[in-house]
């Protein structure tokens, strides 16, 4: 079970990096921290979804 929460772990993290990047291609300066709490929101709405 460690590889698996290792790996998704570093999925979370490279998910963070990109919508840090994305953002910043658009001009909009976020923090890891709100690209963290936007990702939980989606996460939640995905498993409400599922």
């Amino acid at each position: 079970m460690k590889t698996k929460t290792k790996k998704s772990q570093d999925l979370r993290q490279q998910i963070m990096k990109s919508a840090v990047a994305s953002f910043k291609i658009e001009g909009i300066k976020i923090s890891a921290h709100i690209a963290s709490d936007s990702l939980k929101k989606v996460e939640a709405k995905l498993r409400k979804s599922s």
